[in-house]
């Protein structure tokens, strides 16, 4: 067991209602009235009711949105308040009702004593509309096959008459129900439950030693949460004590799914795979403010966590050909303990300087045992026994900050970050992460602002060397990118011109570089680059004008050893995403009439290239082009009644190697999904009515 450094915060902040009890007078507010405010009394709120049309069925476009299926839909919506009397009130608000992505609140209480709320919302997130299987019972934890499998090679399947389309896709629903009581003088407590199930389908695969198979797992997840505090405010202290609990529950514990090929291994028919276990965790929390005079403020916050993953063991295998020796658990009893903690102090030296200082320290304690487990190849071969590895972290983080106005038009800003991170089962035990920056603005030009950005990183690492757990082995030339020793420089230039009243013009330029010189094998290098420029002009009274463009450029080298030893390819990749956007809004009639209309424009493009000593052809570029097209018009037909269209067109073209090309019976080995890169052509049309009362 560890002793962490935060255990002497934790005992100050419990004694934390003693401190605050002697520290503050309590104030009797009950007589306080406001002579001079208005309360309006009654019900007020609006209603919309309507109906829209989307052109085409897209897995993409409506991948958050609720609009991924072709044909219309309904608009509703409405946000209703109502008041009585002593601050009393009551709302109800609904929103995207006619659609998947729709959501639903209400909420009651007086002002200033209490509230209560329910809250309901719904969220799809497609995947794919491409994708294609033979197998039957997707979304389901038991796959099987029609007649006419297994097969030798893809080739020889019937896929012709036993694939079916699936979509891929899973659909969010939450709900909360919660309440606040605001406690004479200075005490507040709150307490928020929230239900989540998350179901559908994900992509999956499953192999037979060089035999693989793509297909849907199940999502049945069903996350319960509970959060609690109680907090207080005086006129110099500040305390909260919270409590936060999770419990996450699988409605399948693994997946079944018959072999599509011939099996090689008798027995080798049905595989089995473990789906996401059922976990939970638990959080005590604890925070402190302290205003010590007007100019300096303390700050100090502490969670400590408890996470358990106590479900029982899936069979090993589905063979009974072969013979497996015990597990030496039933279950990984896994345990893992938390503690996060904070200071923070800032202070106003004088009217020119501010000074920052913030201490973070993270610990995850790993308290699983490692034990040495059998292991199976794909159901068809005893494997060398392996351990589990309980991977535990502790990070220590400090943040230096400096902010002095120079004059009335230039001020500067620097600071100073240590980040210290010691890890067990990994590579290297200890990395040191230090970063100097700065920053400059000034306004020394009248109506132009110029702004410097500029900071140099280093990390350095304890000692690289391969894990003698990890099963088969690394190559010891290999450095993982997050453990490396690197260099890391930024720059950015900002600058913002007031060319008139009525025009304004900003550019900006970010650069960085890391280089990671120790390493042989592995990530070698990185660049990035991007350029932007923003506009907005004031045509008329009437007329307003916005541009927008970007440009970002990624680089990075990779190196890497195809015989266990040296490097012998190199890799290299280039993204590059360029994006305009232009959106005008104009007033037709004053106080009637408003429209307006948002164009963007987005391409992007990777490449891939691999440098082997052997001249081979690269890999195609990958691509994507989104067009975005939107007008829309408000109209007041009457003072409490407004008319509103909306005309969207979206233009999606994708190109990517790792699917285009790629079918069912593409590579003989592998029985693939079949999906394609997106593409799609969407008209979306909504009309709706709000009515105001």
């Amino acid at each position: 067991m560890k002793t962490s450094k935060p255990l002497l915060l934790i005992s100050l902040i419990a004694a934390l209602p003693t401190v605050v009890a002697a520290a503050d007078v309590a104030v009797d507010t009950s007589e306080w009235k406001c002579e001079s405010c208005e309360f309006v009394q009654g019900r007020t709120g609006s209603v919309d009711v309507g109906a829209g049309a989307v052109s085409q069925s897209s897995a993409k476009f409506g991948q958050f949105n609720g609009l991924g299926d072709k044909g219309g839909f309904l608009i509703g919506g409405a946000n209703v308040r109502g008041d009585g009397e002593n601050g009393a009130y009551w709302s109800l608000k609904a929103a995207d009702l006619g659609i998947d992505a729709r959501s639903l609140s209400a909420e009651a209480g007086t002002a200033g004593r209490y509230r209560m709320w329910l809250r309901y919302n719904q969220l799809p997130a497609l995947s794919s509309d491409s994708a294609s299987t033979p197998f039957l019972g997707s979304g389901t934890a038991n796959l099987t096959l029609p007649a006419g499998y297994p097969a030798a090679t893809t080739a020889l399947m019937p896929l012709g008459a036993s694939l079916q389309s699936v979509a891929i896709g899973t659909e969010r629903k939450r709900l909360d129900v919660g309440a606040l009581l605001l406690a004479a003088p200075q005490w507040e407590y709150s307490v928020n439950v929230r239900h989540e199930v998350k179901d559908g389908t994900k992509r999956g695969a499953g192999s037979f030693f060089v035999q693989s198979s793509q297909f849907l797992e199940p999502v049945d997840h069903t996350t319960n949460q509970v959060e609690a505090y109680a907090s207080y405010a005086g006129s110099r202290w500040q305390m909260k004590l919270g409590y936060y609990g999770s419990l996450f529950r699988n409605g399948n514990q693994s997946l079944t799914w018959a072999n599509p090929f011939t099996p090689v291994i008798a027995g080798s028919d049905v595989g089995i795979l473990g789906l996401p276990p059922d976990s939970d965790f638990h959080q005590l929390s604890a925070a402190l403010g302290y205003r010590y005079s007007a100019a300096t403020r303390l700050n100090a916050d502490v969670a400590v966590g408890r996470m358990t993953q106590n479900q029982s063991y899936q069979a090993q295998t589905t063979n009974d050909t072969l013979s497996v020796d015990s597990l030496p658990a039933t279950s990984l009893n896994g345990r893992v303990a938390t503690v996060d903690a904070s200071l923070r102090l800032n202070t106003q030296v004088n009217d020119d300087l501010r000074l920052n200082a913030a201490y973070t320290h993270n610990d995850r304690d790993n308290q699983t045992a490692s034990l040495l487990y059998p292991s199976l190849i794909t159901d068809m071969f005893n494997g060398v026994p392996r351990s589990n590895l309980p991977f535990s972290f502790t990070k220590d983080k400090l943040k230096l900050r400096a902010d002095y106005r120079i004059n009335d038009e230039t001020g500067a800003a620097a600071g100073y970050d240590h980040d210290t991170t010691r890890r067990t089962y990994q590579e290297v035990d200890r990395t040191r992460d230090q970063t100097v920056w700065g920053r400059l603005s000034s306004r020394a030009i009248e109506d132009v602002e110029l702004s410097l950005r500029a900071a140099h990183g280093e990390r350095r690492n304890s000692g690289y060397q391969a894990l003698p757990q990890v099963i088969p082995p690394e190559n010891p030339l290999m450095r993982k990118y997050n453990l490396a020793n690197r260099k890391r420089d930024t720059v950015g230039l900002r600058a913002d011109m007031a060319l008139s009243d009525e025009l304004h013009l900003g550019l900006g330029l970010d650069a960085a570089r890391d280089d990671y010189q120790d390493s042989t094998i592995g990530l070698t290098d990185g660049r990035e680059l991007t350029l932007s420029g923003d506009a907005s002009w004031a045509m008329s009274d009437e007329t307003r004008f916005t541009f927008f463009v970007n440009r970002q450029q990624i680089r990075s080298t990779q190196a890497g050893s195809s015989g266990f030893s040296t490097p012998d390819w190199t890799a290299r990749n280039r993204d590059t995403v360029d994006f305009i956007g232009v959106g005008v809004k104009h007033v037709v009639i004053e106080d009637k009439l408003n429209i307006g209309a948002d164009l963007s424009l987005s391409r992007s493009k990777g490449d891939v290239a691999v440098f082997t000593g052997i001249s081979a052809p690269p890999f195609p570029t990958l691509t994507s082009s989104v067009d975005s097209l939107r007008f829309y018009a408000v109209y007041q037909l009457r003072d409490n009644i407004t008319l509103r269209g909306d005309y969207g067109y979206e233009r999606y073209r994708g190109k990517s190697w790792l699917l285009d090309g790629v079918l069912p019976a593409t590579i003989e080995n592998v029985l693939t999904l079949g999906q394609t890169a997106p593409d799609y052509r969407v008209h979306l049309l909504r009309m709706s009515l709000r009515y105001s009362f």
